[in-house]
């Protein structure tokens, strides 16, 4: 698809120069107004990915109004342009949202330079993708399995898309294992390259799955326990999410250095839990303590596992309990998990239609868009009072 610029007037200089350069970055012919008024009319109706302002015949009230617009987004990127670089004009022009300054009339090679610099930004903030953490404060409530399917997930629902997971867990990560790798290359070998890690090098240390995402093992050795230190995770993580459209990290249990720094760095925390006493303490023990590190609500997933109707406890339960949102449950099906664990697939390759795989296409769904998905989430409370749950967790009933 081309892309779309917007010119005011004569600002860009001669048009057979103009064209010639917008072409090379893949623009489509340019659309022109004869004023500022007019090129805002147009932005308020559609998106421009560049637009080019003649500054110099912009005075104080049209400077507001252009500030306005583009913090609006209607344009990506804009460049404005004036005879004499005058500083004062400048620096109104870059708080009014100007992107970049030309000289005009503008020289090509200064204006391609100029676009060229646009594209690269454009392209780098494209290219940065979203990261989701896996985690619980206690083990066996299915991390693992809930990052393998997620992964899975959004390679399900964005075809076109890079999709990584990286395991976390040093001397005993079974990412390894849901998927059935044999990997020639685990996290600890990134260590001694850390200094010359790079795309190229990244993706040549990944391991491919058959759903086109790319694997990253945690070793099996516990010597790299120390070596995977947060200077080591977060240099990793960044790499990561500027080469892949979506990363999901399978966490430790435990809040080690590599932990806090992967928990730090992720847009979206998913803490996985049960609708048992033990793993609703854990829980609210966790949102306690990402409380207490700074985390927004927002950044906080609480996702039930295993979750069937007639439980001791209900979802409305567990939320009074947290005292959050139930952002999601996934339906407890053991002989479907426990087939694809055994064949080293995702649950959505060995049982596409199961009730099981379209709950975790549709959590891929929710949390990075694609394919929609319906939220099955039932908040009906299970008519459980709440005297039992002072009973169970110290709570003071309410008046």
């Amino acid at each position: 698809m081309e892309r779309r610029v917007l010119i005011v007037g004569e600002a860009a200089g001669p048009e057979e120069n103009v064209r010639a350069v917008l072409q090379r970055f893949g623009f489509s012919d340019p659309d022109k107004a004869a004023t500022l008024g007019e090129a805002l009319g147009m932005l308020r109706l559609d998106h421009y990915d560049l637009f080019i302002v003649p500054l110099q015949v912009m005075d104080v009230v049209q400077m507001a109004a252009l500030d306005r617009e583009m913090r609006k987004g209607q344009a990506t990127f804009m460049i404005g342009t004036a005879p004499v670089a005058d500083p004062d004009l400048i620096l109104r022009a870059m708080r009014a949202g100007v992107h970049e300054f030309v000289l005009f009339p503008p020289n090509p090679e200064e204006f391609a330079s100029a676009v060229d610099r646009l594209m690269r930004r454009m392209q780098s903030e494209v290219q940065r993708g979203k990261i989701f953490g896996v985690y619980s404060g206690k083990g066996g409530l299915g991390c693992t399995t809930i990052a393998v399917n997620l992964a899975d997930g959004f390679a399900r629902n964005h075809t076109t898309a890079r999709v990584a997971i990286a395991d976390l867990v040093v001397a005993g990560g079974d990412v390894r294992v849901l998927l059935n790798l044999k990997p020639a290359y685990h996290m600890g070998d990134l260590v001694p390259k850390l200094e010359r890690l790079d795309t190229d090098l990244l993706r040549s240390l990944l391991t491919p799955t058959s759903r086109g995402v790319w694997a990253l093992p945690g070793p099996d050795d516990p010597e790299y326990d120390n070596k995977l230190d947060g200077n080591v995770v977060g240099n990793i993580l960044e790499h990561l999410r500027h080469d892949f459209a979506f990363t999901v990290l399978d966490c430790e249990h435990h809040l080690s250095e590599r932990t806090l720094t992967a928990l730090d760095a992720v847009d979206r925390i998913l803490l996985i839990t049960e609708l048992t006493v033990p793993a609703l303490r854990s829980t609210k023990r966790a949102l306690a303590l990402c409380g207490r590190l700074g985390y927004p609500d927002e950044k906080m997933c609480v996702v039930v596992n295993r979750y069937q109707s007639g439980e001791v406890l209900s979802l409305a339960d567990a939320g009074e309990v947290l005292k959050h949102e139930i952002f999601w449950k996934i339906p407890n099906d053991y002989k479907g998990a426990a087939s694809a664990m055994a064949k080293g697939v995702p649950v959505a390759e060995h049982e596409t239609d199961s009730k099981l795989a379209a709950s975790y296409k549709q959590l891929a769904a929710k949390l990075g868009g694609g394919s929609s998905g319906r939220n099955s989430l039932e908040n009906g409370a299970g008519g459980t009072g709440a005297g039992r749950l002072s009973r169970l967790f110290g709570m003071k009933k309410r008046g």
